[in-house]
């Protein structure tokens, strides 16, 4: 298993400067076997949270490391949460509409 960051971008805070697609980052830490599976669980708790200013799901993952516990079932392990995503040169994948194809983005 391999554990994930998650990032729908923006957040449906109402407040004009921190809010909206341009505000920070909605993050979810997932475990999971693959970026599809990931995107799969953090896209279905999204679809229930509020989205009248964001887009109900995630477009950009981020690879943080690998799970070495002896569990193996996919879940969000913590979010969701707000902050700015940052890659730190981990492996990456986006999408700009749902439903597409996760596209790797390679860091030079």
């Amino acid at each position: 298993m391999q554990i994930f960051e998650v990032i729908r971008w923006g957040n449906d805070c109402a407040d004009p400067v921190t809010g909206g697609p341009n505000g920070p980052d909605t993050c979810f830490l997932v475990r999971a076997g693959t970026v599809e599976e990931a995107a799969d669980l953090v896209d279905a708790r999204l679809a229930m949270l509020t989205h009248e200013q964001v887009q109900p799901w995630s477009h950009a993952i981020y690879l943080m490391g690998e799970d070495l516990a002896s569990r193996e079932d996919a879940r969000i392990l913590r979010g969701p949460y707000i902050q700015s995503a940052y890659c730190h040169g981990w492996r990456q994948w986006h999408r700009d509409e749902k439903g597409e194809p996760w596209q790797e983005k390679t860091v030079r």
